[in-house]
Parts: C-alpha cells; structure tokens; sequence
C-alpha cells in the first residue's frame, strides 16, 4: 500500500503494526504495537534509529529534501 506523507505519520505516530511504502519508496513497516519501524536494506528489514516524533520529523525532512532535488533537476533541463 502506497502511502503519503501524512498517513505514514499518522501510523507512526498511533504505535499500531503496519506496513507500507513511503512517499520516497522506501518500505516500512512496524511488526508489534509501539515497537519500532523497520525499513527495507539490502534485502531485509532493518530498524530506524529514530522513532515516534523525531522519525516523522525524518520522514517530512527527506521528503522535503527529494522534492527540492527535483526542482532543481527540473530547473537545469
């Protein structure tokens, strides 16, 4: 399930399992109520060092980022 910005925090942020792919493309997925979020690297599921607020944060701030590099991209064609 492909899920935007503010559903992904939302999941985040509620401390239910879930499982999905984040605006970027990247798969996350928390296995156990408030446990952590996992994400996916070579070829398995790896926990995120940050968790709750400050990986929403995290999350805003790389999509952020990504969209910036797009317009930039953008700009130079």
């Amino acid at each position: 399930m492909i899920m935007t910005a503010s559903e992904l925090k939302q999941r985040v942020d509620a401390g239910w399992p879930f499982f999905g792919v984040g605006p970027q493309g990247d798969v996350l997925a928390r296995y156990l109520p408030f446990g952590p979020v996992f994400i996916w690297r070579r070829n398995r599921m790896v926990p995120l060092p940050l968790q709750g607020a400050d990986l929403c944060w995290l999350l805003q701030a790389a999509d952020e980022e990504a969209r910036a590099l797009g317009e930039a991209v953008t700009d130079l064609k």
